[in-house]
């Protein structure tokens, strides 16, 4: 209903309408610019290939409005396109089923070696006690056949502990993670594993294992983060 009545103004009308409209001296209509600017931005940024789907679809939703409203309909069609292209493959991604395998890798293995060291700075942002893969238990996470995640840990009496549970940027969308924890027990049963156990601090990796099902519990007098098996 706005939108038809905006749309029954001219152009004049149209800017005296949003020119009334005003915060900290600037208009809404240019605070909408403003806006659909930085979600732009902002999408160029991410890592996560849906994730930047989502947010330049929202940024070019509002450039469309924006450009609908200044009447510059190039601005606003081309724009408009945008938004139904990044529909189009947001879909074919909903759509899409993806294949995924667990491995499990020996700790001098050269392609593990290969991804720790390419992936070594960020690594050491969320396991900063990380050292080496080397005699301990170390698995892939596949997704289409590329690696998608690592995950290594120590084997002591019944308990897994986590030396690095890590999904490689551009597959941060829990889906590495969701079918990891469903097939770990099947790999640590083999190793008569019955809790995994996380002693990070890291306030990342906190949020992150709790949503996989992690409850706090003590473990020779420390407070750490477990899940049974």
């Amino acid at each position: 209903m706005i939108i038809f009545f905006i749309n029954q103004l001219n152009l004049n009308q149209r800017n005296n309408l949003f020119s009334m409209l005003e915060f900290l001296g600037i208009s809404y209509l240019e605070w909408l610019g403003y806006a659909a600017s930085i979600i732009v931005f902002v999408s160029l940024s991410m890592t996560s290939i849906v994730k930047l789907r989502w947010y330049n679809m929202l940024g070019a939703a509002l450039f469309s409005t924006y450009g609908f409203f200044i009447g510059s309909y190039p601005v606003a069609f081309m724009n408009f396109l945008i938004v139904c292209t990044n529909i189009y493959y947001l879909v074919k991604m909903y759509q899409h089923k993806e294949n995924f395998k667990v491995i499990e890798i020996k700790g001098n293995d050269e392609i593990l070696n290969y991804y720790l060291e390419s992936y070594k700075k960020d690594i050491a942002k969320f396991f900063p006690d990380f050292t080496s893969a080397e005699g301990k238990l170390n698995v892939f996470v596949l997704r289409d056949m590329s690696v998608a995640g690592i995950f290594i840990g120590e084997v002591k009496d019944d308990i897994f502990k986590i030396d690095v549970d890590y999904a490689l940027p551009q597959f941060r969308d829990f889906k590495v993670a969701n079918y990891l924890y469903q097939k770990l027990s099947d790999i640590l049963s083999q190793h008569d594993v019955k809790c995994i156990v996380c002693d990070s601090d890291i306030e990342d990796n906190l949020k992150y294992i709790k949503k996989m099902g992690f409850e706090t519990c003590t473990r020779e007098g420390k407070e750490v983060m477990c899940k049974s098996l």
